[in-house]
């Protein structure tokens, strides 16, 4: 695991993608929380609001330096109105205040203080209430939740905003039918769990380019496979062939080899291995899906093998696959039953993602309690718990934007 500074062993910390219309990747959003991780606040003043401040930036930092994405960070009043130092590139964050936040005198100096430093502002949870229209034009991005405030019904206001030529960030957006009702209002990102939650079509016919990614996923769950079988199968998929040998330069697969061949580069890489990858570029090529979604699987089977390998399980390739296939629906855009029935898992493997039940489901119900800021589910670990999850999902985080470019 990636080694972060020890301050973070205290801080719970879980992003969130926020993406553009494309489905691309546009930045990320931070969500903090201490050693109580049901309380964001900190209210012992501006001392200790500016001291975890500069703890947290020096994990941001590291994180920055890897991710080359805007963060969207939420900012205290403490913070905001004190002389902290703040060791962040303006270029690389974008400040949030709440649309609660108290509007005084001091508070609009401090704002043109940190925009005269080169700090962008985002309005968080706004519902086009009056009284905040005083902050539009100190921001540029306007955040709506979609759930509390429907933004069918806020058509015209929606339209005076663009008019501004404010950027409008749609939040928990929870399935297509929102995400497209939005697109057509004018959103330009959004932020929610509907790429995790696919349209469930029953029986859709699969493709070949996608049976084909099956094929070989099947196959490499065979113990017994011979590199000669594996090999045949990689050979008839051109683009799987190139890009394994690409992996084998890669530093993230740690492996620096010269090959003349596929099968031996899949000697290289060994069967457990390629089973990853195999994976891993099947997926990516073999269907339309963004890599904002590779991302988070990505992330989740890391993490739960992260998670299988700090307690010292000889489980952690099988836990990686279940993070990764717990998302196989929104993949293939399939009900998880109908995707899982053409691939020949073990039932232990099975009961995990469909149940998160059994060591491996535990490492997934972990996983997912970050992926998705269930801070009651995280308060309920043990520190120990909280501080190796934390760390196993920023390593994570960090290991799944290195594979993306290596794959493609």
């Amino acid at each position: 695991m990636i080694e972060f500074p020890t301050v973070l062993d205290d801080l719970m910390m879980a992003q969130q993608p926020i993406l553009k219309r494309t489905k691309e990747i546009f930045g990320y959003e931070l969500l903090f929380r201490g050693k109580d991780s049901l309380n964001a606040n900190i209210s012992d003043g501006e001392e200790a609001t500016s001291q975890v401040l500069v703890n947290l930036c020096i994990g941001i930092t590291k994180l920055e330096s890897q991710l080359r994405k805007p963060f969207f960070i939420n900012m205290t009043t403490e913070l905001m109105l004190s002389d902290a130092f703040f060791p962040i590139d303006p270029d690389t964050v974008y400040i949030e205040i709440l649309e609660s936040q108290k509007l005084t005198p001091e508070f609009f100096t401090a704002l043109k203080n940190w925009r005269a430093a080169g700090y962008r502002f985002a309005l968080d949870d706004y519902q086009f209430d009056e009284n905040y229209q005083a902050l539009l034009p100190w921001v540029s991005i306007v955040k709506i939740d979609v759930l509390l405030t429907p933004p069918s019904e806020h058509i015209e206001q929606i339209k005076e905003l663009k008019s501004r030529g404010l950027i409008l960030l749609a939040e928990k957006v929870e399935n297509a039918a929102m995400f497209e009702l939005c697109k057509q209002l004018g959103f330009d990102l959004f932020q929610g769990y509907f790429l995790q939650r696919p349209e469930l079509i029953k029986g859709k016919r699969i493709d070949s380019a996608t049976h084909g990614a099956i094929e070989l996923v099947n196959a490499l769950q065979n113990k017994d496979i011979s590199i000669e079988a594996i090999t045949d199968l990689v050979a008839k998929n051109p683009k799987l062939s190139y890009q394994l040998l690409r992996i084998l330069n890669s530093p993230v697969c740690g492996v620096s080899k010269t090959v003349t061949s596929i099968r031996e580069a899949i000697i290289f890489l060994g069967l457990v291995q390629l089973k990853k990858w195999a994976l891993l570029i099947t997926i990516t090529s073999s269907t339309k899906q963004p890599q904002s979604l590779l991302k988070i699987l990505l992330t989740r089977g890391r993490c739960c093998q992260l998670l299988a390998e700090s307690k010292q399980s000889t489980l952690a390739d099988s836990a990686f696959m279940v993070g990764m296939m717990s998302g196989i629906d929104a993949v293939f855009n399939l009900e998880k039953s109908i995707v899982l029935e053409q691939i020949a898992l073990d039932k232990s493997l099975l009961a995990a993602i469909l149940k998160q039940s059994g060591e491996l489901g535990g490492y997934l119900k972990q996983t997912l309690s970050c992926e998705e800021q269930d801070w009651n589910k995280i308060q309920s670990m043990t520190p120990a718990e909280r501080t190796t999850l934390n760390r196993a999902f920023l390593d994570a985080m960090l290991w799944a934007d290195d594979v993306v470019r290596s794959i493609n």
